[in-house]
């Protein structure tokens, strides 16, 4: 009868680990699809960055030109409909920037 209980123990341990192993493969399998996500994510954010850091070294060279060229004052030099896209263009980037800071 004492052999029994232990076998019934061990039998109740071995199943207490086969659980723990698979509660664990699933917490990795959840991590790891989490960390492809986040992989991806990133690469996009890097592209992002990338575009957004072409545009405003187009935007620099612009006004560099127009500082070359005579137009020191080039804000006010803009029509209101410019001003009105430029606005709109920065408030674009500036929330693109912070809600790749918030995050």
């Amino acid at each position: 009868m004492a052999e029994l209980t232990k076998y019934d123990l061990l039998i109740n341990d071995l199943s207490s680990l086969e659980s723990q192993a698979s509660i664990l493969i699933s917490k990795f399998k959840d991590t790891f699809a989490r960390n492809i996500e986040l992989e991806n994510f990133l690469a996009e954010t890097k592209r992002e960055n990338m575009l957004l850091l072409q545009e405003i070294t187009k935007l620099e060279n612009e006004i560099q030109k127009k500082k070359e060229n005579g137009d020191a004052d080039l804000f006010n030099s803009l029509t209101l409909k410019e001003r009105d896209n430029l606005k709109v263009r920065l408030q674009n980037l500036i929330s693109k920037i912070d809600y790749h800071l918030s995050s």
